[in-house]
């Protein structure tokens, strides 16, 4: 079973360098697919894969987006089924690079981490951003953001980090905080795989012969010498289909925490008072 790894990139130099690092880990070029807005304000080009396609149809770019990600995860091209793939393809059409992989269970964190390494955004933040900005839902209407509004839109949300006001106290005080690194979303896709198996099934079936005779009656022959009726029945077996379900594999999907000293050095202030002895003017009479 196969999983579907999405990474939401600014920068599409880093998105390059992230589908660089996935295929020189061993994921198919096929299975690896890049949608982002040529910043024309007409369309957008997807990269990669049975998707490889170049879209420059006017405000019809947004059914594109909507039937690229519909198709990717199977939701008939309505891409507001899930939270997720909602702001995928909104991603999109404000000017970001959107990654995708599909990729086998035993390759979801090293994929994840390539993603993450080569600058995948945190998708929960963007998500929060596009919202305060007044987003709803994707819609397939609106035109796709021109470079310029792009380039501005980042700005005012790189501008948005937290603000931090320095605080004079006469002795160094080191605390420390846990801030987001990016992340990506693990989608789990369930395909189907035909089965064939044989088996013998029994059948039964009445044969019916004639032949001449001729021979003296006996007194057998004469008991059965009368009018009568009797049934044969057939018996045959069928093939009864079953399905059970198994647990064959589990994949964890965790979290390592590691430690590291860091050294912090800085400055404090002191002020020191001095105290001078003013003479008296009697003494110089």
């Amino acid at each position: 079973m196969n999983k579907t790894i999405v990474g939401i990139f600014d920068d599409y130099t880093k998105a390059q360098m992230a589908v660089k690092a996935l295929s020189n880990a061993g994921v198919k070029q096929g299975d690896i697919s890049i949608a982002r807005n040529e910043g024309t304000g007409k369309g957008y080009t997807t990269y990669g894969g049975a998707n490889s396609k170049n879209y420059d149809n006017g405000e019809s770019i947004g059914d594109s987006i909507s039937g690229f990600f519909g198709n990717l995860f199977g939701t008939d091209n309505d891409v507001s089924v899930t939270p997720d793939t909602d702001v995928y393809a909104e991603s999109v059409r404000r000017g970001s690079t959107v990654v995708t992989a599909s990729v086998a269970e035993n390759m979801v964190d090293k994929a994840a981490d390539i993603l993450n390494n080569n600058g995948a955004i945190d998708v929960d933040r963007r998500a929060a951003q596009y919202r305060q900005a007044g987003y709803k839902k994707f819609d397939a209407k609106a035109k796709p953001y021109t470079a310029e509004q792009t380039k501005t839109e980042m700005k005012n949300f790189n501008d948005q980090g937290e603000i931090a006001l320095p605080v004079i106290e006469e002795q160094l005080n080191v605390g420390k905080r846990v801030v987001n690194r990016g992340g990506v979303r693990v989608h789990t896709n369930v395909t189907e795989t035909p089965v064939e198996k044989q088996i013998n099934l029994k059948e039964e079936k009445v044969n019916v012969d004639r032949h001449k005779v001729d021979r003296a009656v006996t007194d057998a022959d004469m008991k059965n010498f009368k009018e009568g009726e009797f049934d044969v029945t057939t018996q045959a077996e069928e093939a009864v289909v079953g399905k059970t379900a198994k647990v064959v594999e589990e994949v964890v999907v965790g979290k390592k925490v590691t430690e590291h000293q860091e050294k912090v050095s800085d400055t404090v202030k002191r002020t020191d008072v001095d105290v001078d002895e003013i003479k008296s003017n009697k003494a110089n009479k």
